[in-house]
């Protein structure tokens, strides 16, 4: 496995606070915030364009993690983030000598995250296929074995963790993950997404892009 394999295309904005570590892709025009946390455990990551990532998301391919033994990963990531402060990519081999368990031998699945998703504040995300023009609210949870179509709406507070597949247009809300069909597509956050590529580099460091083109989806 390639343990410092970070890709970042032309256009795309990924704040230095941000750790990213292992096989990940960012495609054109991806705003990545501060404090956010993606991590190619167990397979590569590839996200498409014009995807906005806002602080405390994680987004995580967690291979074969325990349940126990993700905890332990976070909290681990969460507290003592390696070199994330100095912006440069740390390997995953920094983070398995800090944790007790050690990262799998080969290359597995890989998450694939489709064009101009929006994931809102502390969202957790561990679905290995996400579409595209989905918004998945603050605070929800994907877990891995969710599959997500497109023009989504993952509600605040939602946890969605067991074997399932959000159809096109699927919104998911309130506290017993209730759900209804909506006639239109979440409206790209172009915008927005504009404002903050002129933004954000007045105000933090950013990793630097090494890619011309946006990623391809991974087998």
């Amino acid at each position: 496995m390639n343990y410092d394999s970070l890709k970042i295309a032309r256009g795309a904005v990924v704040c230095a606070e941000a750790d990213l570590r292992g096989d990940v892709t960012v495609g054109t025009n991806t705003i990545i915030h501060p404090k956010v946390r993606i991590f190619a455990y167990g397979g590569p990551i590839v996200i498409g364009e014009g995807c906005l990532i806002e602080e405390q998301t994680v987004i995580i391919n967690r291979g074969d993690l325990s349940d126990e033994e993700l905890a332990k990963f976070l909290k681990e990531t969460e507290t003592r983030p390696p070199q994330a402060r100095s912006g440069k990519n740390a390997p995953l081999r920094a983070l398995q000598a800090q944790c007790s368990y050690v990262c799998g031998k080969a290359v597995g699945e890989a998450q694939n995250i489709g064009n101009y998703n929006f994931f809102e504040v502390g969202s957790h995300v561990q679905a290995m296929k996400i579409g595209s023009n989905n918004v998945f609210e603050s605070k929800c949870k994907l877990g891995r074995k969710l599959t997500v179509g497109d023009g989504c709406v993952v509600s605040v507070f939602c946890a969605l963790e067991k074997e399932d597949h959000l159809d096109d247009r699927t919104v998911v809300y309130g506290p017993n993950n209730q759900r209804r069909k909506q006639q239109d597509k979440p409206m790209p956050q172009t915008q927005q997404l504009e404002f903050l590529a002129k933004v954000l580099p007045n105000f933090h460091n950013l990793k630097k892009s090494n890619v011309a083109a946006s990623p391809e989806p991974k087998g």
